[in-house]
């Protein structure tokens, strides 16, 4: 099999990896390989994406942790990066279901599939997650607002005694 790319050559094993060997040997490219030849392929396209890496906006998130003071601030931040919605899980589910939806598009169902289905554990993730911060709030607002012991009911009223002034029929 010979692949197209250039530099999928004959490795000298000095300072080569444990895959790069049986790569070779087994005539297909590496994980690194696929990536470099994808990013060389895709530098055109490359260039009208947002600089930065997409998880900066998560690190951001990340970074507010450090000021959270409370359940409250931190169920804030968490809401924005695991909640419903525009959070960030949430986006990372809609950007597996669009990949889901091109590869379908380009009849590559068992990939589509494949995106999907981590689409649906992140789903159920995300619904783990939001389990796990009403469990933190209750807990907190329970441990922090516990109500004043209950005051003992009031004396049930005592019923007068009979008066010995009549005298009860026989």
């Amino acid at each position: 099999m010979s692949l197209p790319h250039p530099d999928f050559e004959l490795y000298d094993n000095v300072g080569r990896t444990t895959e790069q060997i049986t790569a070779h040997r087994d005539d297909r490219p590496t994980a690194d390989d696929l990536h470099r030849w994808a990013a060389h392929d895709a530098r055109e396209f490359s260039t009208a994406l947002p600089d930065g890496e997409a998880g900066q906006s998560i690190s951001d998130w990340t970074r507010h942790l450090y000021r959270v003071r409370t359940a409250a601030e931190l169920n804030t931040v968490a809401q924005a990066v695991l909640g419903d919605g525009r959070s960030g899980l949430g986006e990372l589910h809609t950007f597996l279901e669009t990949a889901a939806e091109w590869c379908e598009h380009n009849q590559e169902p068992s990939i589509a599939a494949r995106y999907r289905q981590h689409a649906e554990e992140l789903s159920v993730l995300g619904d783990q997650l939001v389990y796990l911060g009403a469990d933190h709030l209750a807990s907190t607002y329970r441990r922090t607002n516990r109500s004043a012991p209950a005051q003992p009911p009031p004396a049930v009223a005592r019923v007068p005694a009979p008066t010995a002034g009549r005298r009860a029929a026989r």
